[in-house]
């Protein structure tokens, strides 16, 4: 379990359960609210960024105590708190897909979260996520040992809710990107 140590204690429980010790696996984690991106991961290397947000960036590295962003490639710095990331980052075991967003023009938060759950920018009548479409793409001659390998996860708060990966209609949530 080389590198949990920095993940959040409900995804090491998630990887440790997942019985593919010798396997790549995909986390993808979908971050909802007030979370900034661009403070996140910080690009202390674009001057705009500290003459437009004078009061919140986050400080180059090497400026300031134990609040400077941490240094990923001479342009981008993650926020302090996210340190434990930085080895997984220079293993090559972390990718960080920065500034993501949808083609859609919407200017609801809640539609916005949809399309990006379902990955069909503009198409609410979407039953299924766009990881659900992914894994149930997986060849027929593959599909049994395939579905009882992945597991799914979707997390609310604190709670995990699990789910067998057999067929979106056995899913806790079809709707969402699990």
């Amino acid at each position: 379990m080389v590198g949990l140590s920095a993940m959040p204690a409900f995804l090491q429980r998630a990887v440790a359960a997942t019985p593919m010790p010798n396997k790549k696996q995909l986390v993808v984690l979908f971050q909802r609210g007030a979370a900034d991106g661009l403070n996140i991961v910080v690009p202390f290397g674009e001057p705009n960024y500290y003459r437009l947000r004078p009061s919140i960036a986050i400080p180059r590295p090497g400026r300031g105590a134990g609040d400077a962003a941490i240094d990923l490639d001479g342009f981008f710095g993650l926020h302090p708190s996210f340190a434990p990331l930085e080895p997984l980052f220079r293993k090559n075991q972390l990718a960080i897909v920065h500034a993501a967003g949808s083609p859609d023009p919407t200017r609801s938060h809640f539609d916005a979260q949809d399309f990006m759950e379902s990955g069909t920018p503009g198409l609410k009548s979407t039953e299924d996520g766009w990881l659900n479409r992914a894994l149930e793409s997986v060849p027929e001659e593959n599909a049994s040992h395939a579905a009882r390998q992945r597991t799914g996860h979707r997390i609310a708060g604190s709670e995990a809710i699990q789910s067998d990966g057999a067929s979106a209609g056995n899913r806790p949530n079809r709707r969402r990107g699990l």
